[in-house]
């Protein structure tokens, strides 16, 4: 209940998830608990978990993550929003999402914020404890690959030798590649347990001044995934028909460590002098084996698995880890209504990719004339690379805050507040942003003898392999994915919030945001766009209305003026070179400015029971948009362009209602947005001749969803200590690759997702639950929203199985079960 007094007391728009609500969910990541919020969609990370979140049909690009309403950097290798699985659901208070801003908040975020309150002290002693160990349904059917993590090299060559040392393949370990299937003890096949594990502690001492928590989480998940891939060509057919070249059959291993410790001291000197600290550490590996059979669709295919075969292994692992300081203070003085609250904040995010490792070879698999099936011996392929890549996002800020309510502590005004009553604030924050970047690649070529290369026998040696020149063997050392970059923001803003007849609420007022942003690359000076600045200053009107029709219902309206700055590396000038498409940034780049505007009617009944209605609209200036340049900066492809405006619009609706110990609790999310980019057409001319134009399309922004809906069927008996909830989540169909051809954008299939949880209450303290996530086995299923001419006849290729669209990715993540024990004290 206290989550819903907190909704209806709130002076902006926002939904909150409480810390029982959190607990009962299916969920135990805070990415999979924000699926479950009105409005909100996920990105899907390689293994069928939640990563990013969409607010509202708003890319994640344009959101911001808080914790304790600090915004926090990301540890992302490219983007600034914060990858969501990272955090643990068990240690939070609350989850908020907020989506209308006020001038007092950061004035980044044009979706929304996503702000995480942990655990306070609580004020008598608290002890709670858990731990769980779960399967993935996925490893009943195949087994668990994974490799040695520890035959990774940490450090590139060039980092242990410098840039100019010339490396040789003697210098690189090569057991990367040796894989071992774990089987599960108890079934016999499949992944290990997964285990998770987690504790809070607390209490308030010295008569209540001192309060102190501690709270720690541990997860040690298992999951995989089977992929089918259709890689597309280049170019695509003229008519903007798809091509494809080959066929990639995937099966993942991801095991996934995530750790979360932290700590929050607070000491009370009196009714009018507090200070705090707060500390957190998040951290989580993940450490990937990839399997890929590719079949070329152009060479002697028969099937898959047939023709030119190439076998291409991945072994990778990635660390992420946030750490959060904060100081704070909020002070009173002289009964006078003056207050101030002041933060220093230290943060830092780091990720490392080291010795990403990548092996291919190849053979041929065909049938004689006699039917009899004739393989080629297996030879080690051009392809095998080694790469590291690392970064770091730190941040030192500082925020003061100061407000005055005149009517709290003056007789005479108090008289009169029921009829009129005003708050005055101001303040502002300082941070200094710093990012490194270190990228750097090797790539090496199997040995040939009089052209050929000899039967790969199953040992990787080094002997096998030579670098094709003396730069080659450098690595990489000198390139723009290499970079220095800092910003500093400063922000001042003032608002009065004004209240009549203790009904109708006034919030509003101005923040201006100063932004000075630069980076240098390792490149030299002669190099276009090596190093560069950038300046601009934003003024962020808002204005938010309450009224409150009865001590239960409210009625809200709202402005806010918002923006959302490009990344760091969209506007280093990187070139990366990918699968199909090579990336680049863009210096010239602008951010992103939008108005918003949220209406929202609410009713506050008994116990959780509610009702929320509202809708939003907003217009994007310069939206940022990846698009297709042969000859733009740096000679890349791909690159962030802005692209004239989009608007974005839609509809809430969240229903809460208890029927005894029956409840339900539902919401659904009408989003429509359209932005115009220029696209690129294939066409015959009248002579017969490849030629192409450019040409507008209107589409819906990358990630939005037209239909979102959630539904919770809730089972609650307390004197009989169980609880039960079944959770449904469809989401629908969206755009999650934006192409740069006309009509090839590429779309997920719409979602259906049912979850079940339940928890038995045992000895008073103790109890045991159980989570079961993906009951229906729903696939990921991508399309090309085109007459598929891929189904039958010439053109056929495998898994088309329907006329009005082509298939080019399918995914399955099977069930995840989850079973644990609880004390809570």
């Amino acid at each position: 209940t206290a989550a819903r007094v907190s909704e209806k007391n709130s002076d902006n728009v926002l939904n909150i998830v409480s810390a029982d609500a959190i607990r009962r969910s299916p969920d135990i990541t805070v990415a999979n608990v924000l699926q479950r919020v009105s409005g909100v969609t996920i990105e899907r990370s390689s293994n069928g978990d939640g990563r990013y979140a969409i607010v509202r049909g708003m890319d994640p690009r344009y959101n911001y993550t808080l914790v304790n309403g600090v915004k926090i950097p990301s540890p992302d290798n490219k983007n600034r929003y914060v990858p969501m699985d990272l955090f643990p659901s068990d240690i939070l208070e609350r989850l908020e999402v907020i989506k209308a801003l006020t001038p007092s908040m950061e004035g980044d975020a044009i979706g929304g914020a996503v702000n995480m309150v942990m655990k306070s002290a609580p004020d008598k002693p608290m002890l709670n404890v858990n731990a769980g160990a779960g399967l993935s349904g996925i490893f009943f059917s195949r087994d668990y690959s994974q490799f040695d993590k520890y035959a990774l090299q940490q450090k590139s060559p060039a980092q242990l030798h410098g840039n100019s040392f010339v490396t040789s393949p003697y210098d690189f370990s090569y057991t990367n590649f040796n894989y071992k299937t774990l089987h599960n003890p108890l079934i016999g096949i499949g992944g290990p347990f997964s285990t998770v594990g987690g504790v809070s502690m607390g209490n308030r001492f010295f008569k209540k001044k001192l309060g102190i928590v501690l709270s720690g989480s541990y997860q040690n998940t298992f999951r995989g995934a089977n992929n089918t891939y259709f890689v597309p060509s280049t170019e695509p057919n003229p008519g903007n028909t798809p091509a494809f070249n080959d066929i990639y059959t995937r099966t993942y291993s991801t095991q996934q460590t995530r750790m979360a410790v932290h700590s929050k001291v607070d000491y009370v000197f009196n009714p009018t002098q507090k200070i705090s600290g707060y500390f957190v550490f998040m951290q989580m590996n993940e450490l990937q084996t990839r399997h890929t059979v590719d079949t070329s669709l152009d060479i002697g295919r028969n099937g898959r698995g047939t023709g030119n075969v190439y076998i291409l292994d991945r072994s990778r692992i990635t660390k992420q880890s946030i750490f959060n300081s904060t100081i704070q203070g909020d002070h009173s003085f002289f009964n006078t209504g003056f207050k101030v609250n002041w933060s220093l904040v230290y943060s830092i995010a780091k990720s490392a990719v080291p010795d990403w490792s990548e092996m291919e070879t190849d053979h041929n698999v065909s049938k004689d004339a006699s039917g009899n099936q004739v393989v080629t011996p297996v030879t080690l392929d051009t392809h095998f690379l080694r790469k590291w890549q690392s970064n770091s996002d730190q941040d030192k800020t500082g925020y003061l805050n100061l407000s005055w309510d005149p009517y709290k502590n003056f007789g005479g005004l108090r008289s009169i507040q029921k009829i009129f009553h005003f708050e005055l604030a101001t303040g502002g924050l300082f941070r200094e942003k710093t990012r490194n970047n270190y990228y750097t690649q090797y790539d090496m070529t199997p040995k040939s003898s009089n052209g050929l290369v000899p039967p790969y026998d199953g040992n990787l040696t080094p002997d096998k392999f030579m670098f094709i020149s003396t730069q080659a063997a450098q690595g990489s050392p000198i390139n723009p994915n290499t970079y220095t970059a800092g910003e500093n923001i400063l922000a001042l803003y003032y608002q009065a919030k004004l209240l009549f007849f203790n009904r109708l609420q006034l919030l509003g007022g101005m923040r201006m945001e100063v932004t000075n942003q630069q980076y240098v690359t390792v490149m030299p000076l002669t190099f276009p766009g090596a190093t560069g600045t950038k300046s601009y200053t934003d003024l962020l009107p808002s204005v938010h209305a309450k009224y409150a029709l009865t001590s239960k219902q409210n009625l809200r309206a709202s402005y806010f003026k918002s923006i959302s700055r490009p990344s760091f590396f969209e506007i280093v000038p990187y070139i990366i070179q990918g699968d199909v498409f090579n990336e680049g940034g863009n210096p010239y780049v602008k951010h992103t400015i939008a108005h918003n505007f949220d209406v929202r009617y609410e009713i506050f009944g008994k116990g959780l029971d509610q009702l929320l209605i509202g809708g939003f609209y907003k217009k994007l200036i310069n939206p940022i948009e990846i698009a297709y340049l042969k000859n733009g900066v740096s000679g890349s492809e791909l690159l962030p362009e802005n692209f004239g405006t989009a608007t974005n619009y839609g509809f809430e609706f969240v229903g809460t209602k208890y029927f005894g110990n029956f409840g339900v609790n539902t919401n659904y999310t009408y989003t429509h947005s359209s932005i115009t980019t220029t696209k690129l057409y294939y066409f015959r001319d009248a002579n017969n001749q490849l030629e192409t134009e450019n040409v507008n399309q209107t589409r819906p922004l990358q990630g939005q969803s037209a239909h979102v809906a959630n539904v919770s069927f809730l089972y609650k008996n307390q004197k009989a200590g169980l609880e039960m909830q079944i959770a449904y989540v469809y989401t629908g169909r969206r755009i999650i690759q934006v192409s740069p051809y006309a009509n090839l954008d590429y779309w997920q299939r719409a979602t259906s997702q049912l979850d079940f949880s339940i928890e038995q209450r045992f000895l008073k303290k103790f109890s045991v639950y159980a989570k079961v996530g993906n009951i229906l086995n729903t696939p990921l299923l991508v399309e090309i929203m085109q007459p598929n001419i891929y189904k039958t006849g010439p053109y056929a290729i495998p898994d088309q199985n329907r006329s009005d669209r082509i298939l080019v990715q399918r995914e399955y993540y099977r069930q995840a079960y989850l079973f644990g024990i609880r004390y809570k004290f």
